[in-house]
């Protein structure tokens, strides 16, 4: 189910990949101007300042168009440039402006007062203006959700208009009958990660303290790859996160702590992975995101170690991502919405016995109830019901070493801030990725690993 984010980010990714938004617009508004027009001959289009009330001017626009009565009730001045730009060309063609509240003379009223996006009970004037729009005995048609929408003061529409996909939430006793409609979305900017994804990086309260903002717990390292380790704590770092715990064996922690200054450091076994009682107490009793995997190694102790770390985190409702050696026993979970797995073919191959395809990946998603990330030429991400696909923020050179271990511990700490695990993987991959890019635009095939993760900061924050 696609949510208000993913009608934000496909917004801004169809910003950056050139998409004529006036043209949507007109076919927003069209789209809503032509199934109205068939409930009646006298119209209301309310409007707010955005551009869901351009959309309500286009409508406005048709419906003059198509010889019906139709008059536009401002409630806020435009203050987009595209609204602002069909409010002129309403004037131009002679609509009326009407400023009396007395709604019940109209057969129809639009409601273009507010899209996607808002928090809370809307503040005044929205709130006074949806009180009247309810109490009117005309028939409401929303334009893309019913304004004050997710919220419980909204318009309470006997129908909804709604841009390329039903949003989360949305249902017939909400909403009224719902249409949607292809406004023209070009399919790249539906289902290509793009710089939208960094509409899902959740800023800090300035009333936040020591831990409200991400506490991660990694699980990673081993006497053979200890650099794993490394890599992904910094990367957790990266995301803003206010504390990293590693716990990772006591022979890898003495050579991971010169290299880690600002992490948490807890000896869990000598050579390989062994649980501690204080990181499953950290799990029942903090609110943490954990990464578990990178470095753990094939050992047997390790690994069964792991799988009681995922059974403990999914039983007290923690999210998760999981990479490398655990993979394998992954598939032994319901993951409940809580897990990001990130194979690339061959684990894929080998964690669930089926070749790596979109299809497949999709298969295992739903199965398992998580997001699988398949690593590979294209960046295949899916939760079973949506997927999205990397296709151009990425290098062929980043097949090198610990790569895939920035991705993992940047995904953790996007999990530990409160990110879904969806757009986790979806904001991870557009930063990881363009990171390699700029790292191999710098340097060519040069560049090491560690270079990567310097570019998070250009990439993170670029306008």
């Amino acid at each position: 189910m696609y949510d208000f984010l993913d009608a934000r980010i496909l917004d801004r990714n169809a910003i950056y990949y050139n998409v004529d938004m006036e043209k949507l617009m007109e076919n927003a508004g069209a789209a809503v101007a032509n199934f109205a027009s068939k409930l009646g001959n006298k119209f209301l289009v309310i409007v707010g300042p955005g551009n869901n009330g351009g959309d309500g001017y286009v409508a406005a626009k048709n419906l003059k168009m198509m010889k019906k009565d139709v008059q536009i009730k401002i409630l806020l001045e435009p203050e987009s440039p595209l609204a602002i730009k069909k409010k002129h060309e309403c004037e131009k063609i002679g609509i009326p402006f009407y400023n009396s509240e007395n709604y019940n003379e109209f057969d129809v009223i639009i409601d273009a007062l507010l899209g996607i996006g808002i928090k809370g009970i809307p503040r005044e004037p929205y709130f006074s203006e949806i009180n009247r729009i309810n109490q009117s005995r005309a028939l409401k048609v929303s334009v893309d959700v019913p304004s004050g929408f997710p919220s419980d003061h909204s318009v309470k529409a006997d129908f909804t208009v709604t841009m390329q996909f039903i949003k989360k939430g949305m249902n017939e006793s909400r909403c009224g009958k719902i249409i949607v409609v292809d406004v023209g979305f070009p399919p790249e900017t539906i289902y290509n990660i793009g710089p939208g994804e960094m509409l899902a990086f959740p800023k800090n309260s300035p009333d936040s303290h020591k831990g409200d903002n991400g506490i991660l717990i990694a699980v990673a390292g081993s006497t053979e790859y200890y650099g794993s380790a490394v890599y992904t704590v910094k990367s957790a770092l990266r995301m803003g996160v206010d504390l990293v715990y590693l716990f990772t064996p006591v022979m890898a922690a003495n050579r991971i702590s010169p290299h880690v200054y600002d992490v948490i450091i807890r000896d869990s076994g000598r050579e390989y992975f062994e649980i501690r009682a204080d990181l499953l107490n950290m799990i029942e009793k903090k609110n943490v995101g954990v990464a578990i995997g990178p470095g753990l190694s094939k050992n047997k102790v390790a690994l069964e170690n792991a799988k009681n770390v995922i059974h403990f985190s999914l039983a007290n409702k923690r999210p998760i991502v999981i990479d490398a050696d655990p993979l394998i026993i992954s598939k032994d979970f319901n993951y409940e919405g809580l897990g990001v797995l990130t194979p690339h073919h061959g684990e894929f191959r080998n964690s669930f016995d089926l070749d790596p395809t979109e299809e497949n990946a999709k298969k295992i998603a739903k199965d398992i109830n998580a997001v699988i990330f398949l690593k590979g030429k294209v960046d295949i991400i899916t939760d079973g019901y949506r997927a999205k696909y990397n296709k151009e923020f990425h290098h062929e050179s980043m097949t090198r070493g610990g790569t895939g271990d920035l991705l993992t511990g940047s995904i953790g700490g996007l999990l530990s801030k409160g990110v879904d695990p969806y757009h986790a993987a979806c904001l991870a991959s557009y930063i990881v990725g363009k990171s390699g890019l700029l790292a191999f635009k710098k340097l060519g095939y040069s560049y090491y690993t560690s270079e990567i993760l310097d570019n998070y900061s250009i990439v993170m924050n670029e306008k």
